[in-house]
């Protein structure tokens, strides 16, 4: 009785295993389907294409290409976990504040997988949800999360003396995210990337 059970556990534990593996395939084909074609554009028939499954195996795991899309955006957290902490590497004595901004910059583009079109995809999903009162309402608690994260950086970039202590940290961190994602925007749609602008800008908001 003992053995059987047994079989049954490693049995439940590799379909787990086979369920987390196609999950993860379809969370990482999604993110770069999107990143490709924007929202609107991917069709679920893109996704599961790119993963060698079925739509029914989509439909295994979302309800809808909204759900995968606001998944993926919890997965990009999973992915940056621990970006804020990469200052904490380095001292303004040796690296002036833009300069630890553009390795934290680098770094958080290494753990987003080189995706560095997400704000306008983001842009293309509101766009196309923005009717979708549920689906806002998520992406605002998203959006909530996002401020968190640029608040614990500069906190940290406080903490090190890069930024002075009386500084306000929410509003430098809704300024930040603002300042990003219209240069992102910008850059993409019109091919005027300008790095040192980017970061003389944050710089400038910061100090």
């Amino acid at each position: 009785m003992d053995i059987t059970r047994g079989a049954i556990a490693l049995k439940k534990n590799k379909f787990q295993l086979k369920r987390e593996a196609t999950y993860q395939l379809l969370i990482e084909a999604g993110m770069l389907c999107f990143s490709e074609k924007g929202y609107a554009a991917t069709t679920l028939g893109d996704i599961v294409a790119r993963t060698g499954h079925t739509k029914g195996a989509f439909y295994g795991h979302f309800e809808s290409k909204e759900q995968l899309f606001l998944e993926i955006l919890d997965y990009q957290l999973q992915l940056t976990t621990g970006w804020t902490d990469v200052p904490k590497a380095y001292s303004p004595a040796h690296t002036t504040l833009e300069e630890v901004l553009m390795i934290t910059l680098k770094r958080l583009g290494e753990m987003m997988k080189g995706v560095t079109n997400w704000i306008v995809v983001l842009t293309d999903f509101y766009q196309s949800t923005r009717q979708n009162p549920e689906v806002q309402r998520k992406l605002k608690e998203k959006y909530r999360e996002w401020v968190a994260g640029i608040v614990i950086l500069i906190r940290v970039l406080q903490e090190r003396g890069w930024i002075s202590e009386d500084k306000d940290v929410h509003r430098i961190a809704v300024q930040v995210i603002a300042l990003n994602e219209g240069y992102i925007i910008y850059s993409h749609l019109f091919d005027g990337a300008d790095s040192r602008a980017h970061l003389s800008g944050l710089v400038k908001l910061m100090t």
